[in-house]
């Protein structure tokens, strides 16, 4: 591709300058965060993306009006961005041999992997292994030939079922055992895949359930929380007055994180090259609200009659007819650790290199879900 080979002679008279941090993902949802983290704090950031590369710098620009003030950039914060055409799914990232020869000798400080495919389907498994196992091993290659650190965005609900009852996730690698969904299990192939890599120096960093900005509620995902909101929204909208039940674990907890207040703690917790080395850190708030703080607020949100029923309470038969359709609609999105499992989850790794707990001001629940909900159902 002519234009990455122009790319990659301006990369070339830049890099004894400053050190380059190579993003992959860097349009989604916390990949942009820590993207414009990066620019703020005066790297210059290479980004891996597919189709059109003036659209998605565009993209970038313009989302950015949209965030938190600590991310907020100036036109000279973006002159630091250059995106590069390729691919994660293809072979050397769909890169000619020349410009992927020139990736792996850049002068590169680390790569950040915030690239995942999010479908939790394990119909999509071949595909949620291409980017999820495969995508990581390409870029791999890429980190041990730059001789730089690898930064995997993963996922906290690594440790399968078997902790989905109150037993603590460490920041330990886990192997693979029995998930809830396909992305959980390939990022925890992933995550194995890198540990057993050969001279390879890497930090994998595991948020929860990533929502919305805590100051403007902004968010481009469609995925996890916001499935139930589309859902609640249309009943609301139909004037739906059937109780609508929601299953749950008894003391779940609903593991949420701003996603403002997550990349900051990640951003943080990366300046300590040392003590990050080869280690995990579970991005987690220290102090999550309850399944019960929960409902609540979306009962009252959407004026619906939501009704908890426990895992192991009434029976699906036992329901009313109506009532079970709707049912089984909610059962159908919870294919992922949303409501049904009561993961509890160590940050120590994380609190020893902040100086404090993963968590800020952002926790009065009602008014942050307030405002992530109303963001949302604006912009839709």
């Amino acid at each position: 591709m002519k234009e990455n080979q122009h790319t990659f002679k301006k990369l070339s008279e830049i890099q004894d300058l400053k050190r380059i941090q190579l993003v992959v993902g860097g349009l989604g949802f916390i990949g942009q965060y820590l993207t414009w983290g990066l620019l703020r704090k005066g790297f210059n950031v290479v980004l891996i993306a597919r189709n059109d590369i003036h659209d998605r710098f565009e993209q970038l620009k313009q989302r950015n009006s949209f965030v938190n003030p600590i991310y907020k950039l100036s036109k000279n914060d973006f002159d630091r961005l250059i995106i590069i055409s390729g691919d994660l799914n293809r072979p050397k990232l769909s890169l000619s041999s020349t410009s992927y020869r020139q990736l792996r000798s850049l002068h590169i400080g680390s790569i950040w992997n915030c690239a995942a495919d999010m479908r939790y389907s394990y119909s999509n498994l071949q595909q949620s292994i291409n980017t999820n196992v495969n995508g990581v091993e390409r870029l791999i290659e890429v980190a041990v030939a730059a001789k730089c650190r690898f930064n995997q965005i993963s996922t906290s609900f690594i440790a399968g079922k078997d902790h989905a009852s109150g037993v603590t996730v460490k920041e330990k690698l886990y192997q693979p055992k029995e998930f809830f969904n396909a992305y959980d299990y390939t990022k925890n192939a992933a995550e194995n895949l890198i540990a057993e890599s050969k001279n390879l120096e890497y930090t994998i960093y595991r948020p929860t359930i990533v929502l919305g900005d805590s100051v403007t509620g902004y968010t481009n995902s469609q995925s996890g929380y916001y499935e139930y909101v589309k859902l609640l929204n249309r009943l609301k909208e139909q004037n739906v007055q059937t109780p609508i039940h929601l299953k749950y674990l008894p003391n779940c907890l609903i593991n949420v994180i701003p996603v403002d207040i997550c990349c900051d703690a990640i951003l943080k917790i990366s300046n300590n090259h040392e003590l990050t080395k080869n280690q995990y850190f579970n991005i987690a708030d220290s102090n999550p609200m309850t399944i019960d703080e929960f409902v609540m607020f979306n009962r009252d949100y959407f004026e619906l009659d939501l009704r908890q029923i426990q895992v192991s309470g009434v029976l699906l038969s036992s329901l009313p007819e109506k009532e079970r359709r709707i049912l089984k609609i909610i059962n159908r999105m919870q294919n992922g650790p949303f409501l049904n499992s009561d993961f509890r989850f160590c940050s120590a790794n994380s609190q020893r290199v902040l100086g404090h707990p993963v968590q800020d001001q952002w926790r009065n629940s009602k008014s942050y879900l307030t405002k992530v909900v109303d963001y949302f159902l604006n912009q839709t």
